[in-house]
Parts: structure tokens; C-alpha cells; sequence
């Protein structure tokens, strides 16, 4: 399935859903916000998760400075051009404003203000202590207020845990197929389109899973392994192609739309003893030690997270992990620590590449050979 295929189907459901009578509640992706509260109060959450193009950056350009991270340059662009593929943005009834980092929080309030749409807050701290955890549960409950204020009745909390459940089997399987041996672009599509369509996706990732699971690819044979840290690649974006056509497989996603979405999986264990459905929301939220909210451990948590996976990957296989840092330019969460990611890693004998780029289509022949010389050297 091609990413206009993808865009058109995604259109016909949140159409369906809609008339259903369902209200869609878009946010900029990252991996804080609640889906399971949103899901469970009956609203569609929408995770924008595209970029890849010049057009959609240079849209932005009247509502922020060029200095701005060019994945929110892009969410803004989306809502200012409204390409033909993209018309289901006209079926968002609210837009969540929040502060994974401030150009998240800038081009929200931007598209929620400029763009007439309904404004909620869900606000995080960066830092992990008691506090923060008590402060991110009165978040998630004032958010309950505002969602029962619009459906006019409450939310269960046996809606919520069953939410839950259903979202936490979706990562499940996602989890088992980040493991089959395919191409990287392939497994990037199913990521992509599970973090749109949420539980919904479950009976069709099943069936690719099947489809998979005893398939061998010749690139884990006639190409170099990869780690992909950093920024996620988006749908709509030609990253991973060029890393395929390079001469590179990656392996691992490590990033949004990826293992730090399906790894967070709540085991029996918890989902049977916390009974309060939002002290396992928080739960969550205080073991999420891998996302860049997590103050002041996260370099170091991110360094051994790579480290074990890059040890894991040799031993179970001979061969050697290349890690590539991909850092959207002027985004402040990634680049501000790659030096210090690359310099670590290195100095445990792990080749690393930071990849910093926009979505520009000028630079598709400097990033190529950049990739290129990395994969020859690993």
C-alpha cells in the first residue's frame, strides 16, 4: 500500500466514523497524550504523523520563523495548504495543545487559533519524581472533565480499562512484528498505520503478521544492519528509502513511531492490581524513562537502551548495529544531546551517523552520500 492509498482509505474511515457519530481529537505526536482516555470517551484520536515535503514547511513560514523544527513547520503546513490528500484534517473537531517541546506547543496553539479549531490542554512535566506523577494524574483527570463536558455524560472507568486493553494488545503484536525479518520500509508502513487507525488496525496486523512470520528477506544478508534513533520518520517521507537504496536495513525503530510507542505495554501483573484506570496511565508515564521527558536521566537511559539492543543484536546474529541519530532540524530534544549520544556510543565501539536534515528536496543527494559513506565504513 502506497502512502496516497493509505491517506485516501484513512479519509473513507474517519468519514465512517463520523457519521457514527464520533468527534476526532488530532495532537502532534508524541507519546504522553492519553489515546486510551480520548478512545474511551468515544472520540477518534488522530496522531499527526506527516511531513516529507518542501510545500508543506514553506506553508508555515507566515505563522513561525524558518528557525523552527520542520516537523511542526510541516503539521502547520498541512492545515494551511489542506492537500487534496490530506481532506480529512477538515473532520478534526478539537486539537490538543501540549508541550512535549515548545515548538509543539507553539504550532498547536497556531493551528488550534488560525485554523478554527476547538483548543483542549493536556500539559506534562519533564521530570520524573512523586511530584510530577501526582501533577501528570490531575492532568489526566482535568482532561476527563473537559471530555465529559463535551459528550454530556460520564466516563466509566470500566470503559477506560477495557480502552486500555484493547490499546496494550495492539502494542502487543506490534511488538511481535517489529521482529519478523523484513525490510525496514515495510515494517515502518505497519508502524505508521497502526499509530493512525489505534485498535481498529489489531484484526489486519494480525493477518500481516501471519503473512510474515515465516518470511526470510535477502537484505538481512545483503545489507547493513541499522539502529534508528532520534526523530521519527513520517508518512509522506522518503528517509527510509534512501537508507534502503544505500545499502541499509533497519532493524530497529527507536523512536515515536516505533518501539517507543509498542514497548510500553502494561504486563497482567499491573493491569490486575492497580484498579484506578488512570493510576495505570500513570504508571506508564513514570516507567516511559526512555522519552525525552525524562529529566535528567534520559541521555543516559537512551545510551544504555542502544548499547543493550546493539550487544543483543551481535550476539544473537555476528553482526554489527550501525546507529543513526536522525535529527530534524531545529529540534531542540534531539540535537541538543547528539554529540554526546554520538561520542558515547563511540567510545563503546558503536558507529554512529547524525543525520541532520529538513524535508527539503535540495538535499536528497548530500544526505544520500552521507548515508552511503556510513553504511561502507560500519
Amino acid at each position: 500500500m502506497d502512502n496516497l492509498e493509505l491517506l485516501s482509505e484513512y479519509t473513507l474511515f474517519l468519514r465512517e466514523k463520523k457519521q457514527e457519530g464520533k468527534k476526532v481529537i488530532a495532537f502532534i505526536s508524541h507519546d504522553n497524550i492519553p489515546e486510551e482516555l480520548l478512545a474511551a470517551a468515544g472520540f477518534i484520536p488522530l496522531r499527526l504523523i506527516f511531513a516529507g515535503n518542501d510545500e508543506l514547511m514553506d506553508a508555515s513560514n507566515d505563522y513561525l520563523p524558518t528557525s523552527t523544527c520542520a516537523f511542526v513547520q510541516s503539521c502547520i503546513g498541512l492545515f494551511s495548504l489542506k492537500p487534496s490528500q490530506y481532506k480529512f484534517l477538515d473532520l478534526i473537531d478539537y486539537f490538543i495543545v501540549s508541550n512535549h517541546c515548545v515548538s509543539d506547543i507553539c504550532a498547536s496553539e497556531i493551528i488550534s487559533k488560525y485554523f478554527s479549531i476547538s483548543r483542549l490542554n493536556f500539559y506534562v512535566s519533564y521530570t520524573k519524581n512523586e511530584n510530577s506523577l501526582k501533577y501528570f494524574k490531575l492532568e489526566l483527570l482535568e482532561l476527563k472533565k473537559k471530555l465529559e463536558k463535551i459528550i454530556g455524560t460520564e466516563i466509566h472507568d470500566e470503559d477506560l480499562i477495557k480502552s486500555i486493553e484493547k490499546y496494550n494488545n495492539l502494542k502487543k503484536k506490534l511488538l511481535e512484528f517489529s521482529s519478523l525479518d523484513i525490510k525496514g520500509s515495510e515494517k515502518s508502513k505497519i508502524f505508521q498505520k497502526a499509530m493512525l487507525y489505534g485498535p481498529y488496525f489489531l484484526p489486519e496486523l494480525e493477518s500481516y503478521y501471519e503473512k510474515y512470520i515465516n518470511f526470510q528477506t535477502s537484505e538481512s544478508v545483503n545489507s547493513k544492519d541499522i539502529l534508528l534513533t532520534g526523530g521519527s520518520v513520517f508518512i509522506n517521507d522518503g528517509l527510509i528509502n534512501l537508507i534502503e537504496e544505500g545499502g541499509g536495513n533497519i532493524i530497529f525503530f527507536d523512536s515515536w513511531v516505533g518501539s517507543n510507542y509498542f514497548s510500553q505495554i502494561f504486563e497482567s501483573a499491573i493491569l490486575e492490581s492497580i484498579e484506578n484506570p488512570y493510576d495505570i496511565l500513570v504508571h506508564r508515564f513514570k516507567n516511559n524513562i526512555y522519552g525525552d521527558h525524562s529529566v535528567p536521566n534520559f541521555l543516559e537511559n537512551k545510551i544504555t537502551q542502544i548499547e543493550k539492543i546493539y550487544q543483543d543484536h551481535l550476539k544473537k546474529t555476528g553482526r554489527k548495529l550501525g546507529i543513526i541519530n536522525h535529527i530534524i532540524k531545529f529540534c531542540d530534544h534531539i540535537s541538543i544531546m547528539s554529540s554526546h549520544l554520538k561520542n558515547r556510543l563511540q567510545e563503546k565501539g558503536i558507529q554512529v551517523l547524525n543525520l541532520e536534515r529538513d524535508y527539503s528536496r535540495a538535499i536528497r543527494g548530500q544526505l544520500a552520500t552521507r548515508i552511503e559513506a556510513f553504511l561502507e565504513m560500519i
